[in-house]
């Protein structure tokens, strides 16, 4: 949904594309699921609304730069990552904070910001 060439033009971080295809594919996959499927059934190419593709776009940039941040891409992998506390040996070690503080259900927060602009979450009926 997002070239390697407009993910850098759109300002995201990470410079090898080989990196960049998996984040990009997982998330897709979480973007896809929060907004009820809109771009598997619909071309991003072909919505005449820019401004949610724009917001979309964005989205995904975000959530491409964040997991590749903590080093992990699905929600799995964050939820393995959000251990607060260890004990061993008598020996506790705890976080202050992990990365599902800054998440919903893998989504971060500020993709999350950019998905509201798109009205894609709404899961209601239109009574308009």
């Amino acid at each position: 949904m997002l070239s390697f060439s407009e993910y850098q033009e759109l300002g995201g971080q990470v410079r090898d594309e080989e990196v960049y295809i998996k984040l990009e594919r997982d998330a897709t996959k979480l973007l896809n699921t929060a907004t009820q499927m809109f771009y598997i059934r619909n071309n991003i190419d072909e919505d005449p609304d820019q401004w949610r593709v724009k917001m979309f776009k964005l989205a995904l940039v975000a959530q491409i730069d964040y997991t590749n941040d903590v080093g992990a891409s699905t929600e799995y992998d964050m939820a393995q990552k959000a251990v607060k506390s260890i004990s061993i040996d008598g020996t506790t070690v705890t976080t202050e904070g992990t990365f599902k503080d800054s998440s919903t259900k893998g989504i971060y927060n500020v993709a999350l910001d950019y998905l509201y602009q798109t009205d894609l979450l709404f899961g209601g009926v239109d009574v308009c």
